[in-house]
């Protein structure tokens, strides 16, 4: 969890670019990063490898639909990165907004609480 909470301020902040679009971009590589730093944990711990953290059915089938979710809104701007398009800055800020709330949501299922951040990227709300 340091780990994640020591990553999210770079998803906020672009350091290597020079251009707005150097800027967005850099921030869709941050916000992966981010992304797989959180993700990482999640096979061991829906396997029941990690003491201390149980998930229920329920909760595994939340963590998996926000994770995709958040996925699918990274893989599309990947997509617009690598065919070079224009990014929106909504369309960021979504992402932004869209991983924060999975890390709510992570966060809460690994210490025993359904956050409504859980549903809401799942889709149940």
């Amino acid at each position: 969890m340091t780990k994640l909470l020591c990553l999210l301020p770079f998803f906020m902040v672009a350091a290597c670019a020079d251009t707005t679009q150097g800027k967005l971009r850099q921030t869709i590589y941050d916000m992966n990063s981010t992304y797989h730093v959180l993700a990482n944990p999640v096979p061991d711990i829906i396997a029941g490898k990690v003491p201390g953290v149980r998930l229920t059915d329920s909760q595994v089938i939340l963590i998996k639909r926000a994770g995709q979710s958040v996925f699918n809104e990274l893989s599309a701007l990947n997509t617009s990165v690598q065919a070079n398009q224009t990014l929106k800055e909504t369309a960021i800020a979504a992402a932004q907004s869209s991983l924060a709330s999975l890390v709510t949501c992570w966060s809460g299922l690994k210490a025993g609480t359904t956050p409504a951040a859980c549903s809401a990227l799942a889709g149940d709300e």
